[in-house]
């Protein structure tokens, strides 16, 4: 079947028009965070979040990524992936409220109930953010990510573990490359935190 010659010449503008969508600047990150398999190894545990930005420099992006995304407002959009595929829009959020999102996904994923701030009486669980910074560099996105989790149960120290991680991707399709080397990083580092292992120390 022969195609019309209007036909064969519609067909380069219609991938122009996905590109041209593709790369269209957007004031937001898209972060998709993806879950681990779901566990009941902490069902009946409970526990106050507090996630706090310890970084030395309060600045997500470097220089050179600042003006590779002149058009970030500091705003994140958060897709949370079950492990069985599917995905739910959570919504809009700063650095810290997006992490502290990610971590209530992480924690009600293995059974754990996150409780109001002012249940004192309850364990907390405190994620201090060390470093989170993204960088361009050789055609390159690079975004690491540095916190420690502390296991608290009136005021004294349980359990702490101190997690770290690193993604990069090359830049293909602008900022979509940074968006998916930002879900990778988010979820490696948030997945990688030994939950079991912080109750499990706490006990002891």
């Amino acid at each position: 079947m022969k195609l019309s010659k209007s036909r064969i010449l519609l067909i380069p503008a219609v991938c122009l028009v996905f590109i041209a969508i593709a790369c269209a600047t957007k004031p937001f990150l898209k972060v998709q965070y993806q879950l681990p398999a779901p566990s009941r190894t902490l069902a009946g545990e409970k526990v106050v979040l507090a996630v706090s930005d310890l970084r030395e420099r309060k600045v997500f992006l470097t220089e050179n990524a600042k003006k590779a995304l002149k058009d970030f407002s500091g705003t994140f959009s958060l897709v949370v992936l079950q492990a069985d595929g599917s995905g739910n829009l959570v919504g809009a959020f700063d650095l810290i409220t997006l992490l502290t999102e990610v971590f209530q996904q992480r924690l009600k994923n293995a059974g754990v109930r996150v409780a109001a701030a002012a249940d004192t009486a309850e364990s907390e669980l405190k994620i201090e953010v060390e470093q989170f910074k993204l960088d361009f560099a050789s055609r390159k996105w690079i975004v690491s990510m540095n916190y420690r989790a502390s296991l608290f149960k009136n005021g004294k120290l349980l359990s702490r573990e101190a997690v770290g991680g690193e993604a990069e991707r090359l830049k293909v399709m602008g900022k979509n490359d940074a968006e998916k080397a930002l879900g990778e990083l988010i979820s490696d580092t948030a997945n990688k935190l030994n939950l079991a292992g912080l109750f499990q120390q706490a006990r002891q």
